[in-house]
């Protein structure tokens, strides 16, 4: 009777040991397996830069459409880009105007891990942009960021190694439960965007050299986010570059005279060091800088 009390007791205490231990090893499990639900944050770059994925600027997600007339709605429709990038969009059409507020945010975001609430005034953004301080320009502002919120993209590049489908921005708020405008607007970005960040898939630019091409040269301001993102850009048809850039000029004729001038815009911003174009193709080199410091990665 002792052995059989003996034998029980040493069974309970083995099946107690075998649940510890298989406790243990799935929270161990739990810990190393990587999510994108833990806290990530965007790449850290300086103050005078700002960042943008390659599959973003490489195509006619942010066109440069002039402002001044209609944007279309895109319903889930391929958006031209380079090869490599399969690029789907529903929501209004995206310009410049827009892209340089993602930016922005982006730029802000940086800090905060993602999925977090990003705060800031309107009127510190709009400095940050260099657009003007009025009322038109505070609605520009909230209209631009209201596009974003309502965005869906659906992006592979890379061989699929590189993937995000969601909005650009996820929330947008500005003023509280009674319709009042609040002091600091709020904006959230999906944690599974920073998917878009990953090494060699962003890029790193000179914002001041954005400014300085100027808001309304929406062509120039296309073209340098695209060549940033090549240190040597490869020659390139005329045609390309009008069906990447989402050109609605209705022959090449009139885009070519467009491209030329954008082009010089460069040149001016001591961005292109040289370019022309010959036989239809556009030659560009860009200016070399020093490299610039290691990206922290977070």
């Amino acid at each position: 009777m002792a052995d059989t009390s003996s034998n029980e007791a040493k069974n309970k205490l083995l099946a107690t040991v075998e649940r510890v231990a298989a406790r243990s090893r799935e929270l161990n499990a739990k810990r190393e397996r990587p999510s994108l639900f833990s806290a990530v944050q965007l790449p850290i770059w300086g103050e005078a830069q700002r960042g943008l994925p390659n599959s973003l600027a490489r195509g006619a997600l942010f066109t440069a459409v002039r402002d001044n007339s209609s944007r279309l709605y895109f319903e889930g429709a391929p958006v031209a880009s380079l090869s490599g990038i399969d690029l789907h969009y529903r929501g209004q059409e995206l310009r410049q105007d827009d892209a340089s507020v993602f930016m922005t945010i982006l730029h802000l975001a940086r800090h905060v891990p993602l999925g977090q609430e990003v705060s800031f005034t309107a009127y510190a953004m709009l400095k940050e942009l260099g657009w003007s301080i009025n009322s038109k320009e505070y609605q520009h502002l909230r209209q631009c960021i209201d596009r974003l919120s309502a965005t869906s993209v659906r992006v592979s590049a890379d061989r699929g190694r590189v993937g995000y489908g969601g909005s650009l921005v996820r929330q947008f708020v500005w003023r509280d439960e009674q319709g009042k405008q609040l002091s600091h607007w709020k904006v959230w970005l999906e944690p599974e965007i920073v998917r878009l960040f990953g090494e060699q898939a962003f890029t790193i630019f000179d914002w001041g050299q954005r400014r300085m091409i100027g808001g309304r040269a929406s062509l120039a301001l296309w073209l340098h986010s695209f060549l940033c993102t090549h240190a040597e850009p490869i020659p390139m048809s005329v045609g390309k570059y009008h069906e990447l850039s989402g050109s609605k000029s209705k022959n090449l004729f009139h885009f070519r005279a467009r491209l030329v001038v954008a082009l010089q815009k460069l040149k001016d911003a001591r961005f292109l060091a040289d370019f022309r174009i010959a036989n239809d193709l556009v030659y560009v080199q860009r200016v070399r800088r020093a490299p610039r410091a290691v990206v922290e990665a977070r």
